[in-house]
């Protein structure tokens, strides 16, 4: 197979330049605002009292990292994973109607809390920009994965220690 190569120019690196900051500001402004949930929820009763202070901020970040790395590999994973994993799931009547019951639920909470929406498609463009940029330097699917997953963690953390550092 002949690849072309594209010899890109000094806009469009500035571009991409911009489109990676864009992505660090985005999950920079979405880690501030986990921060600033995660302070506000940790002063209510919830199962979580019962650990030491460090484990329950340790848990709620864990599961945000983890989140947003599914985010990033479920949205630049090969299409033809995802139709592969789908059409091996959908095959059975029950799975198939198990799967409209459950995508009519996520339908009604997207209606319901649209704003929760907007900020996940506004997660989501950040990561395409940048996974585009990424592909018209060369990179294979799985090492923009890998690179964004590492980009958006870094943003998002950096989020979180500037909500914690300037807010207090």
């Amino acid at each position: 197979m002949l690849r072309t190569m594209v010899k890109l120019n000094k806009t469009s690196r500035l571009s991409q330049i911009f489109s990676l900051l864009l992505m660090l500001l985005t999950y920079g402004a979405e880690g501030w605002m986990y921060g600033s949930w995660i302070y506000y929820f940790l002063d209510h009763e919830t199962i979580l009292n019962y650990f030491t202070e460090p484990t329950r901020y340790a848990i709620l970040y864990g599961a945000a990292v983890i989140g947003i790395v599914f985010l990033v590999y479920s949205f630049t994973s090969p299409v033809s994973l995802m139709t592969v994993v789908l059409n091996n799931w959908l095959k059975s009547d029950s799975r198939a109607f198990f799967s409209i019951f459950i995508g009519a639920f996520a339908f009604a909470i997207l209606v319901q809390r649209v704003d929760y929406f907007a900020r996940l498609l506004i997660l989501v463009a950040a990561v395409f920009l940048v996974k585009l940029d990424l592909q018209l330097l060369g990179c294979s699917r799985w090492l923009c994965s890998l690179i964004l997953s590492i980009l958006c963690w870094f943003g998002f953390t950096g989020g979180i220690l500037a909500f914690y550092g300037w807010s207090f």
